[in-house]
């Protein structure tokens, strides 16, 4: 899959701020757990781990495309 440098940039900017919001969120998760005010800590931690997941992907397509526009221009 060939990505323009545009895309590349885009799809970097929302792996780093998705990864950003939810660390943060990870933090806050851990806070609410430890004081026992969260309702379902199964379901926070399935939709913490899983938008870290997507975050780090979307990273990692960003940081390839723009290797491989560098590698061919």
């Amino acid at each position: 899959m060939i990505l323009t440098k545009r895309a590349s940039t885009i799809l970097l900017a929302i792996g780093v701020f998705t990864l950003l919001v939810w660390i943060t969120r990870l933090f806050v998760f851990v806070g609410e757990l430890q004081a026992g005010t969260l309702p379902a800590p199964a379901v926070h931690l399935a939709m913490v781990v899983l938008y870290l997941i997507i975050g780090t992907y979307l990273t990692v397509l960003g940081i390839r495309g723009r290797r491989a526009v560098r590698r061919t221009a």
